[in-house]
Formats: C-alpha cells, sequence, structure tokens
C-alpha cells in the first residue's frame, strides 16, 4: 500500500502547483516511510529580486502623490506604496483602511476648528479615541460627507475594513472556491476531484487568502487616495 500511495501522489503532484497534507496525515505518511523533499525557502537576494520583478509591475498602477498633503498623512502613503512594493499585500489594505479613517478625523477636526489656524491639539484627542463608523457619521454632520460617500465607507468598513483589521480570514475568503482539487484518501488510495468552498476550508483560506489580498489592494488603496483628495479639497 504504501509504494502505491507514493506512486500516486507522485502522479498527482506533477500536474500541481501546491500540494496541501494535513498535519497530522503528513506525519502518519513519514512514519510509513514515505519521503517528502523539504523545499528551502528563498535566500534574501531571491526573495528581493521577486519583489523588485513585481514592484515594477505595480508602480504604474498605482495613485500619484499629491501634492501638500500634510505629513501624517504623506507619511501613511508612502508606508502604503512600500507595503505594495514588498508584496506585503493585507499590510497594505490594513494601512489603506488606516489612512481612510485618519483622513475623515484630520479633516472634520479642521472642519469643526473652522480651518487649520483654529484647530487646538486638545480637541484632537476625542478623535484618537473615535471608531470609523462613528467618524463617519460626525464628518456627515460636519457637511464633509454626502450620503452617498457615507454610504460607500459604511460599505467599505464592513465588507473589507473590519475583516482585514481583525483577520477575519474566513469572511475574506468567502467567495473563493478551489475548482477541481484532486483529493486523495490515503488510507484507500482512491483520489476524487471535487471542488472546496474557501469558507467550508481553513486549509484552502490560507491558500486564497494571498490572491484576495492581491485582487483587492490595488482598488483599496486607489479609494483611500479618492476619499483623501476629496476630504482636503473640502477643508482647504
Amino acid at each position: 500500500m504504501k509504494n502505491d500511495i507514493e506512486k500516486i501522489m507522485e502522479e498527482l503532484a506533477k500536474g500541481s502547483d501546491r500540494i496541501i497534507v494535513n498535519p497530522e496525515t503528513l506525519e502518519e505518511l513519514k512514519n510509513q516511510g514515505i519521503p517528502f523533499d523539504v523545499v528551502p525557502s528563498p535566500t534574501i537576494d531571491e526573495l528581493f529580486e521577486q519583489r523588485r520583478i513585481k514592484a515594477k509591475e505595480n508602480a504604474p498602477r498605482l495613485p500619484t502623490l499629491p501634492e501638500g498633503l500634510p505629513p501624517s498623512i504623506q507619511a501613511l502613503y508612502q508606508e502604503i506604496r512600500e507595503c505594495i512594493f514588498f508584496g506585503l499585500n493585507g499590510a497594505a489594505i490594513t494601512m489603506s483602511s488606516i489612512l481612510i479613517e485618519y483622513a475623515i478625523k484630520y479633516a472634520t477636526h479642521i472642519k469643526e476648528s473652522g480651518g487649520h489656524s483654529g484647530a487646538e491639539p486638545d480637541k484632537w484627542d476625542e478623535f484618537e479615541e473615535m471608531e470609523l463608523s462613528p467618524a463617519i457619521n460626525r464628518a456627515k454632520r460636519a457637511g464633509l460627507l454626502d450620503s452617498k460617500l457615507a454610504k460607500r465607507l459604511h460599505s467599505f468598513r464592513t465588507t473589507i475594513r473590519n475583516p482585514y483589521n481583525h483577520f477575519n480570514i474566513k469572511k475574506i475568503t468567502k467567495n473563493v472556491v478551489a475548482q477541481k482539487v484532486k483529493r486523495l484518501n490515503v488510507k484507500t488510495g482512491q483520489v476524487e476531484v471535487v471542488d472546496i468552498e474557501a469558507e467550508n476550508s481553513p486549509m484552502i483560506q490560507t491558500q486564497a487568502k494571498p490572491f484576495m489580498d492581491e485582487h483587492h489592494v490595488i482598488p483599496v488603496f486607489h479609494f483611500a487616495d479618492e476619499i483623501v483628495k476629496y476630504l482636503l479639497r473640502k477643508i482647504r
């Protein structure tokens, strides 16, 4: 049986770009004497070369840095760009939601103060403790957001910001389906081809999240950029 399983695994591996094994099953197979090659992690030089190629592909797709940004907002832009360049797309999405939240609070603080000259540091403390939902509503009351844009921001909060900030991986990957997965029963040697919904499989969720991150990161950064530019125009 050991030799049969080994041959089946070799055949399945030929046309696959990844193999997922339950840790308990892996130990069981090792105990049966089935060999597994350990693929070394890329070296730092190899990793940087991979990131360099991807960064050059992504650079033209990123929003340009707006002129006249407050230093705090400019720093967030730069951090998001660097996250994307280095392939940290999940972090870039989280930082983009932070950029949106900070920009809303910053603009509301300036608006309520009657302009930059009237802004008092002590009054900022209230905004530091404020959650995104009340911040959106307060910006709307201050005349910075119309109903349509406030609705878009609340939708972003529930569909992207909250799942990423709280690492709700099941929500992030809920629409992903791994199609035509070849599943091997190591006890019987039977192979079946199945579609697996990510929301029902933690192992598929882990594999799917990087793809979802890459799918979302550029649109999310552009949305953050849209909000920043809109709000800054309102308080100039």
